[in-house]
């Protein structure tokens, strides 16, 4: 029950209720909706009253006839209209001291967020660069805040007469402090969950849409790029990779503090890093089109070469007529004639004249001449064999002799060019892998690509790609330890460049995302459960964990005071919602795979961090609209 006023305390609210009846109201009518739209807009609507009736009043003393405004000016009958609607005003808070509160809060709060909302969105169009710069950090929107309340401050004290300094001053201190103490109110909310133990689930959602905010991705973006790894054999990819390094982190601090999702993540992350190796290998071979290893695909190739030749050679010989290698004779003659011993002698021969000789003797023994195809064409291979294993001299010497031969046995048959022709390509298709593989173990990127665009024959190229990702395969197959980052050799500027150039056609891409998938995988698997930097886990512990065992141990060791600190750790955690629960919903978050679940929740998680900030983003324009309009006038008062 409400204290019975003094005789005193009487006598003053008689007197003040004396004073507002005496005071000049005129003909001014106030009530809760005046009230409401004269705070909403700042004390404005109130001084533009008064101005259109000064206007109107000197328009008809103006006219022929008496009026109680014969000789006012307008400025005059202006303070006159000002004065009698704040009289009316106070008379009606007088009378009416609820009604007018809440009409007074109410217009305060409308007009200000609206004014906030509206330069917001002026500001956003008219400089968009400036906006996002502001609003990027939280400092940023303090300031905002700051200069928002400090302008609406000022227009209410102008509106209310009062001194705009002062006014300017009081909104912009409620502006800046505004979102601190919506942000420790909303701490304070949280913690009540924290404190029992019981998730958060809007502050988990808020931590992966923030998340994707720093990774600059959507769920559209996250479920595509997952729904991609898994069409291209990768469906262990994640969100928390697909996040990069924000989801990587956040997954990093959730691994590295107690909770029933710990273990989860552990087991999870080991067996995928321990597939890794069939993964990589399933790229290589789809990427460069080799079911087969060199090996295999060197025999398969040889047995073609060898059936063709047992049915094109025999064709050829069956066709054949005579032959006649004069040409070569000729060839092998124009250099034992001048720069070998004839006339013969019985001089020994050098080994170059030793080759041609022996070669000139395949042909002919000085009175007779081959000219059997069959014998020709053993003479042919066996200079093939010669030329083979002989040095640069010796080759440079017996290449023209066996050029004419050979062209001496195509004379003689027609069909003998295509045998020829499809052994020399086979036996390059054959030859072509351990050019391959000589490119994969060496050589620069320099010579190896032009090497392989050298080659036009798609039977040559892939036998290139089979000796080329050999000993790709046997690296990955034989690196030992199941968490070893098996990716990490092919990503070189060398492989960069030759794995697109090597590729299979159209696998390029592919194969490349494939592999930098592999490495991002070992990336989230290497900061959750290996090794980091000592800032980096700092900074990960700081941002989720929650209650830590080593306080037991701090109380059975009799460290009380480490024990105290752990504790005081625990309650600030709590109070903030860190607790197991909340960290439990973030990490199955960002273990999902499944591209549909993924975008579902991720867009869930968006639409509840909008919501969350929306109406933030509210409340702090209808403090900064309340206080700043109502602090000057109350001060006036």
């Amino acid at each position: 029950m409400a204290e019975e006023m003094t005789v005193e305390q009487q006598q003053a609210l008689a007197l003040a209720r004396a004073r507002q009846k005496a005071a000049d109201t005129g003909n001014q009518k106030v009530d809760a909706a005046t009230t409401y739209v004269d705070e909403m807009g700042f004390g404005l609507p109130g001084k533009a009253g008064a101005g259109l009736s000064a206007l109107a009043q000197a328009g008809l003393a103006a006219l022929p006839g008496e009026t109680p405004w014969e000789g006012k000016s307008v400025g005059e009958l202006y303070d006159t209209n000002r004065s009698q609607y704040q009289n009316a005003r106070e008379q009606y808070a007088s009378e009416h001291p609820i009604a007018n509160t809440a009409a007074s809060i109410a217009g305060s709060i409308h007009g200000g967020a609206a004014t906030g909302r509206v330069a917001g969105n002026l500001i956003g169009r008219v400089a968009p660069r400036v906006a996002q710069a502001v609003n990027s950090t939280y400092a940023g929107r303090m300031a905002s805040d700051a200069a928002s309340g400090a302008a609406q401050g000022a227009l209410s004290a102008y509106g209310h007469d009062q001194n705009l300094g002062v006014g300017a001053a009081i909104g912009g201190v409620t502006g800046g402090l505004a979102r601190p103490v919506i942000s420790a109110g909303g701490a304070v909310l949280r913690g009540i969950g924290g404190l029992v133990g019981v998730g958060n689930t809007g502050r988990a959602q808020n931590a992966i849409a923030q998340a994707m905010l720093r990774a600059g991705s959507t769920p559209d973006d996250i479920a595509n790029d997952l729904a991609t790894a898994t069409a291209q054999g990768q469906p262990e990819y994640m969100v928390s990779d697909a996040l990069g390094n924000s989801g990587q982190r956040m997954l990093a601090g959730i691994a590295r503090s107690p909770g029933d999702m710990r273990q989860q993540i552990q087991e999870q992350l080991q067996r995928r890093q321990a597939g890794q190796g069939r993964r990589i290998q399933n790229a290589l071979v789809e990427g460069f089109g080799t079911p087969q290893t060199q090996q295999q695909t060197e025999e398969a190739l040889t047995a073609l070469r060898r059936a063709d030749a047992d049915v094109n050679y025999p064709a050829a010989r069956a066709a054949a007529g005579t032959v006649d290698p004069t040409a070569a004779i000729g060839r092998a003659d124009e250099f034992l004639g001048t720069a070998g011993s004839l006339p013969r002698t019985n001089i020994a021969d050098d080994s170059v004249e030793g080759a041609v000789n022996r070669a000139r003797s395949l042909l002919t023994d000085g009175n007779n001449i081959v000219s059997d195809f069959d014998t020709a064409f053993r003479a042919k291979v066996e200079l093939d064999s010669m030329i083979q294993n002989a040095n640069p001299t010796i080759q440079g010497r017996l290449r023209p002799i066996r050029d004419e031969l050979d062209r001496a046995l195509e004379n003689s048959s027609d069909l003998y060019a295509n045998a020829r022709n499809t052994f020399r390509q086979q036996s390059q298709d054959i030859e072509a892998a351990n050019v391959g593989r000589d490119a994969a173990m060496r050589g620069r990127v320099e010579d190896t690509i032009p090497r392989f665009q050298a080659m036009t024959r798609p039977e040559q190229q892939q036998s290139f790609r089979a000796g080329y990702v050999d000993p790709l395969i046997e690296t990955v197959q034989s690196t030992p330890g199941a968490m070893t980052n098996k990716a990490r050799p092919l990503i070189s500027d060398a492989t960069q460049a030759e794995f697109p150039a090597f590729a299979a056609p159209g696998q390029g891409p592919q194969l490349m995302e494939r592999i930098g998938r592999e490495q991002r995988m070992f990336d989230t698997t290497h900061r959750a459960l290996g090794g980091s930097a000592t800032a980096d886990n700092a900074a990960d512990m700081a941002d989720v964990q929650g209650f830590d065992p080593s306080m037991i141990s701090a109380f059975a060791t009799g460290g009380f005071r480490g024990a105290a600190m752990h504790g005081l750790q625990q309650g600030v955690n709590a109070l903030s919602g860190r607790n197991t629960a909340t960290r439990d919903m973030i990490a199955r978050m960002l273990l999902q795979s499944e591209p549909t679940q993924a975008r579902a929740e991720l867009a869930r998680a968006v639409a509840t961090g909008q919501r969350l900030t929306q109406a933030q983003e509210s409340i702090i324009r209808g403090i900064i609209g309340a206080t700043s309009t109502a602090a000057p006038k109350l001060l006036g008062n």
